[in-house]
């Protein structure tokens, strides 16, 4: 039993904050189903996603304090996590190309939060939110893609059938399609969206603009340049355009990742870092 625990330990902590936080996400979902299922032989009643759920109004959240996390790690129907994760790894990818682990978790975590609070909020102002509870992670997934969306809109995707796409066509084609199907359906979910997507965009506008952790963010890469009589004369602007050249290709790979590079192209800025 120790040596699975072990390998299970190993397996979880080898893989990226992104597949953690997604292998959470997972675990609980059939977790909650083997409770229910083990309920149900027994004739119980026993509902295992109200010990996790987010409740409805601030009384009874007080009385379960633990939900105001829980509920983003939760999950019971196999669509509503299925398009969390999809919607979660996608973003997260670009995401952490952009942001450091730490950022990821705290998105996440904040996001979730975020949504929390407007949850709770809009069930002092909305009668049409029922007493069943939050679950899911789709304010803290939220965060996390607005984030992304704010802070590299131009990065593209490959969408199945459609091709290379910028995440900000996506983002703009998820709002569309939340506001045509708000309504009164799930008007407390549209909520906690709304504090998710506000916590996203909060966080990477702060980023851009160094609001917390100045000590990291303002750090620049130390440089050290050669004395200028190490290259001839002639040499100078032949290696004003390999920079030029190798600034370029990194601009591409800001926008569009790595994998957007040519063969030709990754060849090419090989031979460039080797030459700068």
């Amino acid at each position: 039993m120790a040596g699975i625990i072990d390998k299970a330990t190993s397996f979880f902590m080898g893989k990226s904050v992104l597949i953690r936080f997604v292998i959470i996400n997972i675990a609980v979902f059939f977790a909650l189903h083997i409770m229910a299922f083990a309920a149900s032989l027994s004739g119980s009643d026993f509902a295992p996603t109200r010990l996790l759920a987010l409740p409805a109004s601030f009384a009874e959240t007080i009385t379960l304090p633990w939900t105001i996390l829980t509920y983003m790690f939760t999950h019971y129907d196999v669509f509503h996590i299925l398009l969390n994760m999809l919607w979660l790894y996608c973003f997260g990818i670009v995401f952490l190309d952009n942001f450091t682990n730490k950022d990821f978790v705290t998105a996440y975590i904040a996001g979730g939060v975020a949504g929390a609070v407007f949850y709770i909020a809009g069930s002092e102002i909305f009668t049409q939110i029922g007493a069943n509870g939050l679950i899911g992670a789709s304010a803290a997934t939220l965060s996390v893609a607005t984030a992304t969306i704010v802070r590299a809109p131009n990065y593209r995707i490959s969408l199945l059938l459609i091709g290379m796409v910028k995440i900000k066509w996506i983002g703009a084609a998820f709002i569309i399609i939340t506001l045509l199907t708000a309504g009164t359906h799930n008007i407390g979910g549209h909520i906690a969206h709304l504090g998710g997507i506000a916590t996203g965009f909060v966080f990477a506008t702060g980023y851009k603009h160094k609001w917390w952790d100045k000590t990291n963010r303002q750090r620049k890469k130390a440089v050290i340049l050669k004395p200028l009589h190490s290259h001839p004369v002639n040499e100078v602007y032949p290696r004003q355009e390999t920079e030029k050249e190798l600034d370029d290709l990194l601009i591409k790979i800001k926008q569009s990742g790595y994998n957007s590079l040519s063969e030709k192209e990754k060849k090419r800025l090989t031979e460039l870092s080797k030459k700068i």
